[in-house]
């Protein structure tokens, strides 16, 4: 069976992220691992450095307080989860990565801001969700209750992306919105352009259509998924931004080894993980 990996330091970014996977871990029926992974080897600046022997046990029971803290804060949010804890040392991001094998998702805090907090500053979030071969979820913020929403393109990366946000709204009984951009650019900026009005409502009818054949496949496998689709020209970080309202998460495509494509080409990924207001699942391809 597949579960949830959290990696938890005590901040408010980790509760947050511990709260959201304890709710979808009983969603999923998988069991939620709580891992603490603290690190004491010195910089490149001190390799020789030896850090004292109590220090090395502070910094341990720093990670084991956190960890316990976060299963008692797991059960309160739902009681019914299935908890594994544990504590690891070593690169966070490597540790996590390495662990995550025998979990189909990983979940990681930020504190929004463009900044990630505590045992994922830095690159670690973006590091773990551009080589996990599963799902990462980057939680921003709690979300509401209305629906998922996915940004759709013509490739690769797009299909599993909108196949993961499908089976998302199925588990969590709620709409999808599918967000498609055909067009970097915005009305006013096509109309600035010379291209007339009657010409966007041709090529935006054109991309309604691509659309639904190709979430026609998905709509298929769940039929119960009320699916809205919105098909405008936008640049498309801000599209799926402005569909996303009280989202319960947003999903994006991966293609791993750092890159992303298709809809999320260059910074756009970066710019939904950033500004999103709440969890954002980042799929792999």
């Amino acid at each position: 069976m597949s579960a949830i990996l959290v990696g938890v330091d005590g901040s408010d970014a980790s509760d947050a992220a511990v709260r959201w996977a304890a709710k979808a871990a009983v969603t999923e029926g998988v069991e939620l691992k709580l891992v603490g992974v603290y690190d004491i080897s010195t910089s490149n600046y001190a390799p020789g450095l030896i850090i004292p022997q109590d220090v090395v046990d502070a910094i341990r029971q720093d990670a084991t307080d956190a960890v316990h803290a976060a299963a008692e804060l797991a059960k309160q949010t739902a009681p019914e989860v299935t908890l594994h804890t544990s504590t690891a040392e070593g690169d966070a991001a490597r540790v996590l990565l390495e662990l995550g094998k025998d979990a189909g998702t990983i979940v990681l805090g930020t504190r929004g801001l463009g900044s990630i907090k505590g045992l994922f500053l830095g690159s670690v979030s973006v590091s773990v969700a551009a080589h996990f071969h599963g799902r990462v979820v980057v939680v921003a913020g709690a979300g509401g209750d209305g629906p998922v929403v996915v940004g759709v393109d013509d490739s690769p990366v797009s299909d599993v992306a909108v196949a993961e946000a499908f089976r998302q709204a199925a588990l969590r009984n709620t709409k999808l919105v599918a967000v498609h951009t055909w067009t970097p650019l915005d009305v006013d900026a096509l109309h600035g352009y010379g291209i007339e009005p009657a010409e966007v409502t041709r090529m935006s009818g054109e991309a309604v259509e691509a659309v639904a054949e190709r979430l026609a496949g998905y709509s298929a496998d769940h039929p119960d998924v009320v699916v809205e689709r919105v098909v405008i020209p936008e640049e498309p970080a801000k599209a799926v931004l402005d569909s996303a309202g009280d989202a319960q998460l947003i999903v994006v495509g991966s293609r791993g080894r750092g890159g992303f494509t298709g809809l999320l080409l260059g910074s756009t990924s970066q710019k939904i993980l950033h500004q999103a207001e709440c969890p954002v699942m980042v799929v792999r391809e």
